[in-house]
């Protein structure tokens, strides 16, 4: 389903490699990984550099806002209201990479 925007962003590890491999996983230039078990994805890790750039940013803080706010029942339906009313949609973040080279 979401495949194209998973592989744009990482790779994928097994829970096993992540295991063997933690230390170098953290250490990696890539700057995130999903974690698959029996195929499935069941986690989601960050580099150490992505780490300290997301906390440097104020982004951890951010992610940390829009992940309450999609478990919210009354702000997901408040969004989802408002979106009816909006006029064309944003740029897919595939699109915008193709058209900046980014």
């Amino acid at each position: 389903m979401y495949f194209h925007v998973f592989s744009m962003l990482s790779e994928f590890i097994s829970i096993t490699d992540l295991q063997r491999h933690l230390k170098s996983v953290f250490a990696s230039e890539k700057p995130m990984r999903f974690v698959l078990s029996k195929n499935k994805i069941t986690g989601l890790v960050f580099s150490k550099e992505t780490v300290k750039m997301l906390m440097e940013s104020g982004m951890l803080d951010q992610l940390r806002e829009e992940l309450w706010e999609l478990n919210d029942p009354e702000t997901r339906d408040i969004v989802l209201h408002s979106r009816k009313f909006k006029k064309g949609d944003g740029v897919p973040f595939d699109s915008f990479m193709k058209n900046y080279a980014v």
